[in-house]
């Protein structure tokens, strides 16, 4: 990993928890109900998630940080999810996006000498997003029967949290198909 790339990383993963520190200092010093295990949790996210995501794609890391600090650290720490009624169908958004990225990464390794066309991948990886919104209800779900908490709240809450999981890998796979027209009518117009 280039030098250049590593100090970006380190920049964004300290960012991430400066914001950390920040949501921690206002929680504590305000009124807000948070508790010391969303905070440590908070904390051990950010480090986490940089540590796995540290040979990921630039775009990918970034995107995995800032989806970190809003679930993680503006959420759970400030608890906006309890304070702003539409901010879990925020986060849910969120990781559509972030896990429609994922799926283009891997789908883009899988089809890397591929010459399929560039806008299936894009396809594939808003169907990979939308996938994973599914099961992490179905997570909930079990979750919620077998160690008898309320992670759901609802079937509205479900579904919610679904179809912004969904929304979120459509707004993907939109800017990608425009980004990808965009930048490749640049390219043709380019070679002549």
């Amino acid at each position: 990993m280039k030098s250049k790339d590593m100090k970006f990383r380190l920049i964004i993963s300290a960012a991430g928890l400066l914001i950390t520190v920040i949501c921690t200092i206002l929680s504590v010093f305000t009124s807000i109900e948070t508790t010391s295990v969303k905070i440590i949790g908070s904390f051990v996210s950010v480090v986490i998630v940089s540590a796995v995501t540290w040979k990921f794609p630039k775009r990918f890391f970034v995107l995995a940080i800032l989806f970190d600090i809003f679930a993680a650290a503006l959420g759970s720490v400030i608890n906006l999810y309890k304070y702003i009624g539409f901010y879990d169908r925020f986060v849910h958004y969120l990781s559509g996006i972030l896990l429609a990225e994922a799926g283009m990464i891997i789908i883009s390794f899988i089809f890397e000498k591929s010459s399929i066309k560039k806008d299936i991948p894009v396809m594939l990886a808003f169907f990979f997003s939308s996938a994973c919104a599914g099961f992490w209800e179905i997570y909930e779900f079990t979750a919620d029967n077998i160690l008898n908490i309320n992670m759901q709240g609802s079937n509205l809450n479900t579904m919610g949290d679904i179809v912004s999981g969904v929304l979120g890998a459509v707004t993907y796979l939109i800017l990608s198909v425009l980004c990808r027209r965009l930048c490749g009518t640049k390219k043709d117009s380019d070679k002549k």
